[in-house]
């Protein structure tokens, strides 16, 4: 038999085709010809100074795409010309550069490759070793010799007049085409500052970044010349003298975000396997009874659409099938191999050392930040963690991935091929792994922009905290106290457990269209099947979709002894009406779900099954409270509530908790965050819901830990 690094190669099997860069291609452009419109203030041959030089940076991490954005620019243009760079090129001066542009050559230089170099007199000079990069760099390109850097030197001495017809000379170029030049790896200048002499501010401190890009600042102001700037670093934060404001630089982040799953299906059909009959991957990879579509699912549910993930994750599909002469013959086969933990540890080897080496204050946050990729909160570009730390670099330094929102929001992302490595690490706590293990299961998109969301996240996991902790715990011991049943069952459940989802309870005739194709969901009237096959012990649960049919979150227990269970629906109710909640709104909740569930399930259980639906409600009517005397209180079987219009079936109970006890499961200084957020925007961003709010749903969490 193959051993598991046999089974699961990453060996390059075929050509990958860019996909989905037309709003990197056009912002790109845009910054570009601004250069090319405003090259005469740079040189100061006029005297307007509305123009600051701007270069468009990427500082993703691997795999991001990066580099092949970069090398394929120029043909994206020539490919996107028109179409998507149509409306740019509106004006003749506009269409008069893209046309040119269409032309242009490109030079890729790898700063990696740079070092200091003679002569002995210029041997630390950064700008030097730059131009000799560059020069080195064309001849390789062009597979020509090149001259040592002392000879070199002695033609091409460290100026612009100089550098640039070598350059042109050496591409075969005339000189009034554009040449755009793509540096990479940029991030060297973390470790390699020290083997220059650099300018040093009034306060001593040395800033690799601003000589480097100070000497693109001089390159830009001869004709013609363009620049793309790639690379992941430390000391490039987004905040830094370099990027706003302080220097002679304005660096343009270009998002790259990852793929969506109709991209992904394109780089599946188009991307083709390095063989003679080059046939498309997922011919290869798909059969009869598995589509492209499900094929892209699969990949975007694991990868999350990193393009760098993503074509590693493709690879190895493709030794695996090439390997056994057989396709996949459903989703849930592709799926269960690459959540094998081996394939997402080779899958995800190269991408993670990052966060697997973080410093003690960037490990401080990493429960933060898992809890802003669970629930989906935004963040915008210049959100800072302290005064000193800006938020997008928290996410950087760590190693995880952003997708861009909008120009100036931007959203964490946590590709699922991580987690297993992640929860490896000892450091690692109960919490941080709770949260990744919640992120790694299916789907990635139950949380959404919605205040009633968020509020049963929280919840639900202060559940998950609640149910499993072996500490004494006053929410557990009320229940206890409350309902006869509760006290029967087996607490505290025997681990801690992710959030699950559940499919949407929903009309059978309703379905959920998701990348060309319906998924069924659960109908109200099959709860036996949800219950007998859905719910397992001792796991929380929070539905797909929000619904009508269905409470907000659902659990089982079980009692000692066999084979007595208890099936509990959570009612989340927040204060978003203004009179609270009143005794309609608690029967309309029960009768969604203790009904259907008698009916279906209890009624034929006889006492081996139970049900309860408890109510968390943030604000009760003054009718809710004055009956409950300001006190949570259980309804039994047979008992009757709001002036005795609803009947609690046999075998159940229903718990009301009054806004007292509510504030074990979340405290009123959440609460009135999440309505100050949620009142702002009906999307708040990190920005919106605060620093010290986020902290203290945190601490919440750690407190019963």
């Amino acid at each position: 038999m193959a051993s598991l690094d046999e089974k699961w190669k990453a060996v390059v099997k075929f050509e990958s085709v860019v996909v989905d860069r037309e709003r990197d291609v056009v912002r790109v452009t845009e910054e570009l010809y601004d250069l090319h419109k405003g090259r005469k203030q740079l040189r100061g041959v006029t005297s307007s100074c509305d123009y600051r030089l701007t270069i468009p940076f990427a500082p993703h991490l691997f795999g991001s795409g990066k580099t092949t954005f970069a090398r394929t620019y120029l043909e994206l243009v020539q490919r996107f010309g028109e179409t998507f760079l149509s409306t740019f090129a509106s004006d003749p001066s506009r269409r008069t550069f893209l046309e040119k542009l269409k032309r242009a050559s490109l030079l890729y230089a790898d700063l990696r490759e740079l070092k200091p170099t003679v002569p002995i007199e210029f041997f630390r000079n950064l700008k030097w070793a730059v131009y000799y990069l560059l020069y080195r760099s064309a001849c390789n390109q062009m597979g020509l010799p090149f001259m040592k850097p002392d000879e070199a030197y002695r033609h091409i001495p460290p100026y612009p007049s100089f550098l640039i017809p070598e350059l042109q000379k050496t591409l075969g170029i005339p000189s009034d085409q554009y040449l755009l030049i793509a540096f990479d790896e940029v991030g060297v200048f973390d470790t390699k500052a020290t083997f220059f002499e650099l300018e040093k501010n009034d306060k001593g401190v040395v800033r690799p970044y601003n000589d480097f890009f100070g000497i693109i600042s001089q390159l830009c102001e001869e004709p013609d010349l363009f620049f793309i700037v790639v690379g992941k670093s430390k000391g490039l934060s987004i905040k830094n003298d370099v990027a706003f404001g302080l220097s002679r630089v304005i660096l343009h982040f270009i998002p790259l975000s990852p793929l969506d799953a109709s991209s992904i299906v394109e780089f599946l059909e188009r991307s083709l396997l390095k063989t003679p009959t080059q046939v498309p991957v997922c011919n290869v990879l798909c059969s009869s009874s598995f589509s492209v579509n499900e094929l892209a699912d699969s990949l975007l549910e694991c990868t999350g659409g990193v393009p760098g993930l993503l074509t590693r994750a493709v690879n190895m599909l493709l030794n695996y099938i090439i390997a056994r002469n057989q396709p996949f013959i459903s989703k849930e086969e592709c799926l269960t191999c690459m959540n094998d933990y081996d394939f997402r540890r080779i899958c995800a080897e190269p991408f993670v050392e990052r966060i697997l080496n973080l410093d003690e204050d960037r490990k401080s946050v990493f429960d933060l930040l898992l809890m802003m990729a669970l629930y989906r909160i935004p963040f915008k570009v210049d959100d800072r963690l302290t005064s000193e730390s800006f938020l997008y670099d928290a996410v950087t330094e760590m190693g995880l991935y952003r997708y861009p929102i909008d120009q100036n929001t931007l959203q964490i992302l946590i590709p699922k091929v991580f987690v297993g490595i992640f929860k490896k690490d000892p450091s690692i706590s109960s919490l941080e792994k709770i949260l990744l293990e919640s992120l790694d299961v299916e789907p990635v998109d139950c949380f959404f922009y919605s205040k009633c969301r968020v509020f049963e996240g929280i919840v639900a996991l202060r559940l998950v905290l609640m149910l499993s902790s072996k500490n004494r715990n006053e929410l557990r011991e009320l229940f206890c106290q409350l309902s006869p049943i509760w006290k029967q069952m087996k607490l505290p459940i025997s681990s801690v457990s992710p959030i699950h989802y559940m499919k949407s309870v929903v009309s059978s005739r309703e379905t959920r269209n998701e990348s060309n194709k319906s998924r069924r969901t659960f109908a109200n009237t099959e709860w036996n099947k949800i219950i007998r096959e859905t719910l397992y012990l001792e796991t929380i649960y929070i539905p797909l979709d929000a619904t009508s049919h269905s409470p907000d979150i659902i659990f089982q227990l079980q009692s000692p002894v066999e084979p007595k269970v208890l099936t509990v629906g959570v009612a989340c109710k927040g204060r978003w009406k203004s009179e609270g909640i009143g005794w309609s709104d608690i029967i309309d909740e029960a009768k969604k779900f203790l009904y259907p569930v008698y009916d279906q399930v209890l009624s034929s259980a006889v006492d081996s099954h139970h049900c309860m639906l408890i109510i968390v409600s943030t604000k009760l009517s003054l009718n809710v409270s004055n009956e409950l005397g300001n006190q949570s209180r259980c309804y039994s079987s047979g008992m009757f509530i709001g002036n005795d219009s609803f009947k609690v079936p046999d075998n159940c109970e229903l718990v009301i908790l009054c806004e007292r006890d509510v504030e074990m499961l979340i405290d009123e200084e959440i609460l009135n965050g999440l309505e100050r957020a949620f009142h702002v925007s009906h999307n708040p961003t990190f920005w919106d819901f605060g620093l010290d709010l986020l902290d203290r749903i945190r601490n919440s969490f750690l407190s019963w830990q």
